[in-house]
């Protein structure tokens, strides 16, 4: 049930914020906007390159067989129950005028401890071992003056929607107290469809938020990400850097099989990041 209020908040949250951007789009008028011509307002290559550290926190329901566990732990229970401390994750783009690729990835070893099993009966540890990637390809929609009046000068604001995929790998132990402990392997893939938002505060702060959903019944039944991260820009060895911090969610609805085959990862990864950008 907090999972799927979960969901249904950001989705709101989601049309809120698109139907604020229509809005204030139709207010600024066509001359105000700076849309991407046809031959790509800006035709030369960028590039992205991003690595953070996540602090991951797990929320929802996981399965192998008849045994299911509430696996909800925050980082101070992974922290304790982990041989890997954090969550370690890259990023890559890499584009051409108003069209990007992008490489996202994460690897992490984590635990909980004296999670909640059946019919209520608590001490079962869980060993997990996840790896995700998200890959795809944006185009640029707008480009131009968001804030109006209120843009920092020379510094664009970038909308950007994007296809592609995201693909998670799984190696999951459930070890009860009084049960014989239970392995699953699983790696599946879902289509997902987002929307990027890059916005400056200032000359040197910026803000990211981007989201995603997919799925649709294709491997998982749902699956979505939400990001949003604020950077500061500086100069080191002649490079232009931001570091930043912020916060991140990824969630799947997800289960297959039946018996001592079934398999479910019905779960909520969260938590907090930070990082460092390269750009050039």
């Amino acid at each position: 049930m907090r999972k799927k209020s979960m969901l249904r908040n950001i989705t709101s949250v989601a049309n809120i914020i698109a139907i604020g951007f229509c809005f204030h789009n139709a207010a600024l008028g066509a001359d105000d906007m700076s849309l991407m011509s046809a031959d790509g307002a800006d035709s030369s290559w960028h590039f992205d390159l991003k690595t953070w550290t996540w602090l991951l926190g797990v929320e929802g329901t996981i399965g192998v067989g008849p045994l299911n566990v509430e696996a909800d732990a925050n980082f101070g229970d992974i922290l304790e129950a982990s041989d890997s401390l954090l969550a370690f994750s890259g990023r890559i783009e890499a584009g051409k005028g108003p069209f990007t690729g992008f490489v996202d990835g994460m690897w992490a070893k984590i635990g909980a401890d004296n999670r909640t099993g059946p019919l209520g009966f608590s001490n079962v540890d869980i060993t997990s071992t996840l790896g995700i990637v998200d890959f795809g390809l944006m185009y640029r929609i707008y480009e131009g003056d968001l804030l109006g009046a209120n843009q920092p000068v020379n510094q664009n604001s970038t909308v950007n929607i994007y296809g592609g995929a995201r693909y998670i790998t799984i190696g999951l132990e459930l070890d009860p107290a009084t049960l014989a402990s239970r392995n699953a392997d699983k790696d599946w893939i879902d289509p997902i469809v987002g929307v990027k938002l890059t916005q400056p505060l200032t000359d040197r702060v910026d803000m990211e938020l981007w989201g995603d959903i997919g799925g649709f019944g294709s491997s998982s039944d749902i699956t979505w990400s939400a990001t949003a991260v604020v950077g500061y820009d500086f100069t080191m060895f002649d490079m232009p850097m931001t570091v930043y911090g912020g916060y991140r969610a990824i969630s799947w609805d997800y289960s297959d099989g039946s018996g001592p085959g079934a398999f479910q990862w019905d779960v909520i990864l969260h938590g907090p990041t930070i990082g460092l950008k390269v750009w050039f």
